[in-house]
């Protein structure tokens, strides 16, 4: 029984024995495989590892510098043998190979580009010296133009200035009625040049040129008329306000250019009206005639220059330039005082308001001086018949009747200069003359005759 049992278990148990060897064989032989397996995954990580890295630190910089350099970059990837064929070595070439091309295209864009804006500069900069060297010429060539304006329009005032006192000489030593009225006459278109001239120089950025003392605004408006062709149909009001010395050829000066444009742009058988309205502020003289009127857009426009927010200058005004408006609006920047035109007024026509701020007017009771020549112009603006009361007294009349004055001293003006009045000046004596002898018709039929100057005109 116990043999058979262990004939039995040697039976049963010798093919579980070499079963177990077996398995262990088997075990032992896949373990080993298992550990070379695990072996070559090592190898191979490391080999990606230091790939990635060659990658990483020497091709892609080298591919980088080629491009830079304009160079054609290497991009084959050194590769261990064990990568050789590996999608992992297939896709570190495919990123070198896109690197490189990527940057190949990011070159050439880039090179485009600053071509491109290269070009876009050299044409900015030419362009913006081209523009330079246009402006510079431009205001070299207005500066030139408005210094040969301004150089001529003196030169004029100074020989008509010269002219003036020749004439002013030829006066005292001629006494005949006849010679008298033609030197009058002489003097009244002299001084229609001077102030034609004047307003050139003005325009062109000049001074107007002459200094008077202080005068009242009657004497400014005295002075003003007697510097229009048609004096005679000018009436104006009296006013005693006293305007500093600074300003009195300017107000003469914008005076007379609005009293010649009411006047040629008005019936020769009506009058324009000075009058002067007293302000807390101010004085503001009006002038009104009975003419044309100015279209809306004329006034708009005239408007916009008076008050100096269309500035204009001479090379603005054309072949025929009209200088009025625009001198009267220098004149105002300049020297403080405002000028509005409106219409129609009350006689239908045009009405120039000029407004004498109090900063333009002396103040108290200061002493006021007289200045011979704007007397002179003063009485030309009186009418023929009742003869407006002359500043400065006539004491003497001629043998022909024409009136003489005594010298007589006068006060000093605000610099401290004297001056003291001579012989009538020319235009009162033609005035009165005139006057006697064929009436206020006559003259203003002369004075009307011949053509309309058109360079102060603004209707």
């Amino acid at each position: 029984m116990n043999s058979g049992i262990a004939a039995l278990l040697l039976v049963i148990g010798a093919p579980l024995l070499l079963l177990a060897i077996a398995v262990s064989v088997l075990a032992m032989r896949n373990e080993r495989n298992q550990r070379l397996r695990a072996d070559a995954a090592i190898r191979e990580r490391l080999a990606c590892e230091n790939a990635l890295v060659h990658l990483a630190r020497t091709t892609l910089p080298a591919i980088t510098t080629a491009v830079r350099r304009h160079e054609i970059p290497a991009v084959m990837v050194e590769l261990p043998v064990e990568l050789g064929e590996s999608q992992f070595g297939q896709a570190l070439q495919w990123i070198a190979t896109g690197h490189a091309e990527d940057l190949r295209v990011v070159a050439e864009d880039t090179r485009a580009m600053v071509e491109r804006y290269g070009e876009q500069r050299r044409g900015q900069e030419i362009a913006a010296a081209r523009e330079h060297a246009r402006t510079e010429l431009a205001a070299t060539s207005r500066a030139a133009t408005s210094a040969a304006v301004r150089s001529f329009g003196t030169s004029v005032v100074s020989l008509g200035t010269d002219l003036g006192q020749v004439v002013s000489a030829a006066l005292r030593e001629h006494r005949d009625d006849a010679i008298y009225e033609t030197l009058t006459r002489i003097d009244h278109t002299v001084q229609q040049m001077i102030r034609q001239a004047q307003s050139y120089v003005i325009v062109s950025g000049g001074l107007p040129g002459r200094r008077w003392p202080q005068q009242s605004l009657t004497d400014v408006a005295g002075g003003a008329t007697g510097r229009v062709r048609e004096f005679l149909r000018v009436r104006s009001g009296q006013s005693d306000r006293i305007v500093i010395s600074r300003a009195v050829e300017p107000l003469v000066h914008t005076m007379a250019t609005l009293l010649d444009n009411a006047l040629r742009y008005s019936p020769p058988s009506s009058f324009v009206e000075i009058g002067f309205q007293e302000g807390h502020h101010g004085v503001t003289v009006i002038i009104d005639d009975a003419g044309m009127r100015m279209s809306p857009e004329q006034l708009e426009d005239a408007r916009a220059v008076l008050s100096g927010e269309r500035p204009v200058d001479i090379h603005d005004l054309g072949p025929a330039p009209k200088v009025g408006f625009p001198g009267i609006a220098a004149l105002a920047r300049r020297y403080g005082f405002t000028v509005h035109v409106d219409g129609p007024n009350i006689f239908g026509g045009m009405r120039a308001m000029i407004y004498v701020p109090s900063a333009l007017l002396v103040s108290g009771d200061a002493p006021r001086v007289v200045e011979p020549e704007l007397v002179a112009q003063a009485h030309v603006s009186a009418p023929i018949g009742p003869v407006h009361q002359p500043v400065a007294d006539v004491h003497e009349i001629t043998s022909g009747g024409l009136p003489k004055r005594r010298r007589r001293p006068v006060a000093p003006d605000s610099a401290g200069d004297t001056i003291e009045s001579g012989p009538a000046r020319p235009e009162l004596a033609a005035a009165w003359h005139s006057g006697s002898r064929s009436g206020r018709a006559a003259v203003v039929r002369r004075t009307t005759e011949g053509s309309v100057d058109e360079h102060t005109g603004v209707r």
